[in-house]
């Protein structure tokens, strides 16, 4: 079955244009270009930020391949931004594999000018508990920036499940052990792990398959080779929608109003268990506070707008306000929260 790879890329910037390239034909050229590159340096973050986000696109890397929710937020935050900014470009980069390792590696070691950013997910702070060496800090290297939205996880069933509902699907389930399986977006995946933590707290044992992506999970689901998903609900929605797939519970505190009928695993029985997801603007360590300001208004603004919140509930998700202090707080706060979820299910780094 797929799984997510482990070998970790390097983004390597081939945009080149007449005004960067050096002359080599002199060297009082070359020691010209170089003066004029450290007063660049030296330059105020606030005179940084004054001409941000004209001079260059703005790549934003997003760790799973395109079709699934990291994806598709991302491209909605991108055409969001271009109307805020006009005069902007921005530019969705997916680079999938090992559970998004590659792009948040990638960001991690940019250059921290808001010029390369990273679409991240809750599921990224569960990596360094995943892997027994990752190439970067997770608290340290990445500083958030904006968080975009907030969605529940669901219990989902393909058409493989004859089960008119949870409870019916839960008899199944318990009169045979790790016959049904359970897809997730990868190993220490927030669908995983939603996973994992149901099974400990029910008893109920399933057989997990990973995948390098959501989407393709949810295509396999739909042929019948897997049969259901803790999946975020942005991976899922459409297919629901359509009436290809089923919800039989959501993770959310209360009744979700996306998700009309759908009981919560709370009103289920299921005491203290409510999967959710955050989706987020991060980049990498040092970028100018001024930048970073700059960002988040922009983004709060694009996402919150009438049409972002309408292109948000297509993908079954509601839009955040918080300051880049606030996401921080909730980012370092996921970060310990998850390695005590991660060791507690006895799940190995590798």
């Amino acid at each position: 079955m797929p799984a997510a790879g482990s070998r970790l890329g390097t983004l390597i910037n081939t945009q080149e244009t007449d005004s960067m390239r050096i002359p080599t034909h002199s060297i009082t050229n070359v020691l010209f270009a170089s003066l004029l590159a450290i007063a660049g340096a030296a330059l105020p973050a606030a005179g940084q930020a004054a001409d941000y986000p004209t001079s260059r696109p703005i790549n934003i890397l997003v760790g799973f391949p395109a079709g699934g929710p990291s994806d598709h937020a991302a491209r909605i935050l991108a055409a969001g931004l271009e109307k805020v900014w006009p005069q902007a470009k921005f530019i969705v980069m997916n680079q999938g594999g090992a559970n998004g390792t590659i792009a948040i590696n990638n960001v991690a070691h940019a250059a921290p000018d808001g010029y390369t950013l990273l679409l991240g997910t809750q599921s990224m702070v569960n990596i360094q508990y995943l892997h027994k060496k990752v190439p970067y800090d997770t608290a340290k290297d990445l500083v958030p920036v904006a968080m975009l939205l907030k969605m529940p996880n669901v219990l989902v069933v393909g058409p493989s499940v004859k089960a008119k509902n949870y409870a019916e699907f839960m008899q199944q389930v318990k009169a045979a052990p790790d016959k049904y399986t359970v897809f997730s977006s990868g190993i220490g995946s927030d669908p995983h792990l939603a996973a994992e933590e149901f099974m400990e707290k029910t008893g109920y044992k399933m057989l997990h398959v990973p995948y390098k992506g959501g989407a393709a999970g949810l295509m396999d689901m739909l042929a019948g080779r897997v049969d259901c998903s803790f999946a975020t609900l942005g991976t899922v929605q459409g297919q629901l929608q359509k009436g290809k797939v089923r919800a039989f519970a959501v993770g959310s505190e209360k009744p979700y109003p996306l998700l009309p009928g759908v009981p919560t695993f709370e009103q289920l029985g299921v005491k203290g268990f409510a999967p959710s997801a955050w989706y987020g603007v991060l980049a990498p360590k040092g970028t100018p506070a001024a930048i970073v300001d700059k960002l988040n208004k922009a983004i709060t603004q694009a996402m919150n707008s009438k049409e972002g919140v309408d292109q948000l509930a297509s993908m079954g998700a509601e839009p955040t306000r918080l300051t880049p202090e606030e996401y921080n707080k909730v980012y370092q706060q996921d970060i310990v929260e998850s390695g005590k979820l991660i060791k507690g299910l006895g799940i190995q780094p590798s």
